[in-house]
């Protein structure tokens, strides 16, 4: 039998085919090495479906707010005596921010003091009395009492306002800038100036639901600013939200960076990214995918015998497809000669040295693209 090859010199896509054609219109002679103890046997080459995570990167923009912010305001109105704020200074928590006058407030923790004093003073009284067999009514010493504990109320109150008028931090952090100057007359509405725990930050950004499972407490995430191509930093998820939005179709996560060298500020945009898994799934050469009426499938030699699998995809990857589906691990499923199996059919499975081999010995022109030796 002689034939004539088109287009140059046959590849690997047809090798098989021509294999095939071969088998089937000539009787293998005693010397070919490509022998098959049946001819009508469908020569294929296979590769086992083996499980791979998929791991997908996902990239996501979002603002930075410091762990503990606050925006520092009076709980009293009245004249400022003193401004101990330096814009971006570090203060430790109960650092005095700024004084309002308190004269009166002071005098008024004087009067208290003494109004107790006198209470207390009367009580002891009608108590040594009492201890020499004088007849001091019980109701006049309750009164007694009951005005003692009045008059350390009125203290305590007295007290509470003079520390009103000292304007604290709340917790360490850094001071933000302020416009008040000595002198000027502020009251509750008026805005001191901020103050910031940044040593650690925390970036909101959204997740797509798909990984709601995925994306949880402790997932490790990697940080850059947004428009610089710095070395990422490193962080973890510290919160997840409770509840899908129904128009995005995801959640918000919380990411917390370390900052303790203070690198970063607090309303820098970020860029996050994080390696989330979907799960594991079936890898097939890309080629074995087929599609039918009813979809993709791949076929599978199930003791030399061709079985359709049914498959849906999942993702791309280079060479592979990720799928899901009938088929199961370490299945042999056909990546060459496909285009002469069908259900049923009785398959040859052969390595790809193997298949060199026959076509080598069977086409002389591939012997000659890939060499005699």
């Amino acid at each position: 039998m002689t034939l004539r090859l088109l287009h140059g010199k046959p590849s690997r896509f047809y090798a098989l085919a021509l294999v095939s054609v071969l088998l089937s219109c000539s009787e293998p002679s005693r010397d070919n090495r490509f022998n098959f103890a049946q001819g009508t046997a469908v020569p294929v080459v296979t590769q086992p479906a083996m499980m791979m995570d998929l791991t997908e990167t996902l990239t996501s923009v979002g603002t930075a707010r410091a762990l503990q912010s606050v925006n520092v305001f009076s709980d009293t109105s009245g004249r400022v005596t003193a401004v101990k704020i330096n814009a971006d200074q570090f203060v430790v928590a109960g650092e005095l921010l700024l004084q309002l006058d308190d004269r009166d407030e002071r005098l008024a923790v004087e009067l208290a003091s003494v109004r107790l004093a006198d209470a207390e003073r009367l009580v002891k009284r009608y108590t040594t009395v009492n201890a020499r067999d004088a007849n001091i009514p019980e109701s006049q010493l309750d009164d007694a009492r009951a005005a003692v504990d009045s008059a350390r109320i009125a203290l305590e109150q007295a007290r509470v306002d003079l520390d009103r008028r000292q304007i604290t931090a709340p917790f360490a952090g850094r001071v933000g800038l302020t416009e008040i100057d000595v002198g000027d007359r502020i009251d509750t509405n008026t805005l001191i100036t901020t103050l910031d725990d940044r040593a650690v930050l925390l970036v909101n950004f959204s997740v797509p639901e798909v990984y709601v499972e995925r994306i949880t407490q402790g997932t490790p995430v990697n940080v850059r600013l947004w428009d610089a191509a710095d070395k990422a930093v490193s962080g973890e998820i510290v919160a997840v939200d409770s509840r899908i939005d129904v128009n995005s179709r995801a959640f918000i996560a919380r990411a917390a960076i370390d900052n303790t060298d203070d690198r970063f500020r607090p309303g820098m945009a970020f860029e996050i990214s994080v390696d989330a898994s979907r799960g594991q799934f079936l890898s097939v050469p890309d080629v074995s995918v087929q599609w039918g009426a009813d979809g993709s499938y791949v076929w599978v030699a199930d003791e030399g015998i061709a079985v359709r699998r049914d498959v849906s995809l999942v993702k791309r990857m280079a060479g592979t497809i990720l799928v899901d589906g009938d088929l199961l691990e370490n299945e042999q499923v056909v990546m060459e000669g496909i285009q002469s199996v069908r259900a049923g059919a009785t398959l040859k499975e052969l390595t790809p040295t193997e298949l060199d081999a026959g076509l080598k010995a069977a086409v002389p022109a591939y012997a000659d693209e890939h060499g005699n030796g």
